[in-house]
């Protein structure tokens, strides 16, 4: 059972003992020389040590001065790897921005656009990416001191058709103006435009990108890089795409940026307390034990989403059917299990497992028919349908007298349950990859990538050279969970109910590497982290070498990977690169 709990790298270290450690990142090709000696140093080899032994060499959680120093040298190392960037400012391009401002600054203020569809919360990446870029002292004003070239553009916004006075013709226009402006400039075909890069991650910018810009700038891309949550597709309009993170939902209902806490939503009239807790804990909803401990989170484990009958929903489907009423032991929590998918009939278990079918009654579960499963009663988010329709939205959520929309009623039923919850389930969509990851970081909640994992690694999990995923993160591959959904769940909830030192490790190396993954987190540094990941996944050896001689006159030669920029990873990166990408692609012609 391909279970992920360990990093893959660290496997042969437990074989042949820590003493082989350097030796094995040597034969590997992970660590740059110069880490060896200095960064791996006491704090690394205790977080790898600790890793290994499951998190068990300390037996409380470290002071915060403590944990900082763990990851002292690996914040050294990527201190000499800061990625000089030029932000182009001609006129088309300026007056696209500046008409999208209106509602970028909305959302990152925490006030949604009006017209904004709250579906594209979890796809508005660029907004951030450009607000955490505009002032980074890694900008450069001299294009020719630059490594990576910017186009500042809102593809999400302008889709949806929210910037001030461009339709759809207005933006072809401008489009057209831009691409003729930057290809008038040398630094455009000095690499063929591969070094100049658009963050934009809905995915319907694939199929509708020549709709929406228009054939000049559908023709640009192609000589681009572009940054969006899945590489590996067919027919990719651009040369080579950078995985960066979904946005989370946390964006539709408050400031970014901010810090946040779950009891803010009830605080804010947004939901009431019968909407997302059990009937005996309503009494101290406002102020429960989980704000001051992790494992008194009233569940075990979340899903809340779609399960219809695509095919790529088979293990949600899966889920509902097999984890409602289960529990890995008669003490342990209830979970929650939502479907938000139009009232239909599922294939479900009754009190004896025995199945039948029957159509899921509406959130909260209250009593009535088929209450029980597995000989123990389902609590009232348990396998039960959360879609709230236009007539019921009127009311939800009233709270002292408030009454909030259905939109952030479902985003905040969503968010509370989940932060209330232990585990995290990731189910794959209609691909391999899942935006509710970066929802788990949010709420620091454990995410449970639940999917074809090797391929989701090849495709869909950003930055692995710089957070190493697997030490923090649980994976079960789709094939062993279709087998047996609770069986392959058994080992990682064990490790929750009894191996609390080993869950507190996780949760220290989660909360460090979010502000890496999460666009909105109080100190986010993922523009940065994208602008790493756009030299690593598509930068060739001959531009690194071609920068190095621009900037350093007669530098270093050969091999880019001695300059301290262009040094390996630190961690396995298994994300499709530039060759894998085109070689995808022409495979599947």
């Amino acid at each position: 059972m391909a279970v992920l709990t360990r990093p893959l790298i660290l496997i042969p270290l437990a074989v042949f003992g820590v003493g082989l450690f350097e030796f094995a990142l040597d034969a590997l090709e992970l660590y740059p020389a110069f880490l060896h000696k200095k960064a791996v140093s006491a704090s690394l080899h205790k977080l790898f040590r600790s890793v290994m032994s499951g998190g068990t060499t300390d037996a409380a959680p470290a002071a915060e001065a403590e944990e900082r120093e763990d990851f002292a040298d690996l914040e050294a190392l990527e201190s000499k790897m800061e990625v000089p960037f030029f932000v182009y400012e001609t006129p088309a391009l300026m007056e696209m921005y500046n008409r999208c401002q209106g509602p970028a600054r909305a959302i990152l203020e925490g006030s949604w656009p009006r017209y904004a569809n709250h579906g594209i919360k979890k796809k508005i990446g660029e907004i951030f990416w450009l607000d955490q870029l505009w002032n980074d002292t890694w900008r450069t004003l001299d294009p020719e001191k630059a490594l990576v070239y910017v186009l500042p553009i809102y593809p999400a916004l302008l889709f949806q058709q929210l910037c001030v006075g461009i339709g759809r013709q207005k933006t072809h226009e401008l489009a057209t103006r831009a691409v003729h402006e930057v290809t008038a400039m040398p630094y455009f075909y000095r690499h063929g435009g591969l070094d100049h890069v658009v963050i934009g991650t809905d995915w319907r910018l694939r199929p509708d990108m020549e709709r929406l810009f228009g054939p000049t700038f559908y023709a640009f891309v192609g000589n681009i890089t572009w940054g969006r949550s899945k590489t590996l597709d067919k027919g990719l309009p651009w040369r080579c795409g950078v995985n960066v993170p979904h946005t989370s939902a946390m964006t539709h209902v408050q400031k970014a940026y901010e810090p946040f806490e779950k009891e803010s939503l009830l605080q804010r009239g947004f939901i009431a307390p019968k909407d997302v807790l059990e009937d005996d804990r309503l009494d101290t909803a406002f102020d429960p034990p989980s704000r001051r401990d992790w494992f008194a989170r009233d569940y075990s484990m979340f899903f809340q989403g779609q399960v219809d009958t695509r095919n790529g929903y088979r293990y949600r489907r899966l889920g509902l059917q097999h984890l409602a009423g289960w529990r890995l032991r008669p003490n342990t929590s209830s979970n929650v299990l939502v479907s938000s998918s139009k009232p239909m009939t599922y294939q479900v278990l009754d009190a004896d497992g025995k199945g039948r079918r029957e159509q899921i009654p509406s959130c909260p579960r209250e009593d009535g028919i088929n209450t029980e499963a597995f000989g123990v009663r389902m609590g009232k988010f348990e396998r039960c349908c959360g879609r709230v329709t236009s007539d019921e939205g009127k009311g939800a959520g009233r709270h002292r007298g408030k009454q909030i929309d259905r939109e952030k009623y479902t985003t905040a039923t969503f968010l509370h349950r989940l932060g209330n919850s232990k585990l995290n389930l990731c189910f794959r969509g209609d691909d391999v990859t899942s935006n509710r990851l970066f929802d788990g970081l949010w709420t620091r909640t454990l995410n449970v990538l639940i999917t074809e994992t090797e391929e989701m690694f090849k495709t869909g999990v950003p930055f692995q050279c710089e957070i190493p995923w697997r030490n923090f993160t649980y994976g079960i591959d789709g094939s062993d969970f279709a087998r047996s959904p609770r069986d392959s769940l058994t080992p990682l909830l064990r490790e929750v109910y009894d191996d609390p030192a080993a869950v507190r490790e996780r949760l220290r190396l989660q909360d460090y590497y979010s502000r890496k993954a999460l666009w909105n987190a109080p100190g986010s540094t993922t523009a940065r982290s994208t602008l790493r990941a756009v030299t690593r996944q598509c930068l060739t050896d001959e531009m690194k070498i071609d920068f190095i001689k621009r900037t350093e006159g007669n530098g270093r030669m050969g091999d880019p990977r001695r300059h301290p920029l262009f040094a390996p990873c630190v961690f396995p990166d298994d994300l499709a690169k530039l060759e894998e990408q085109r070689a995808y692609e022409a495979f599947h012609q």
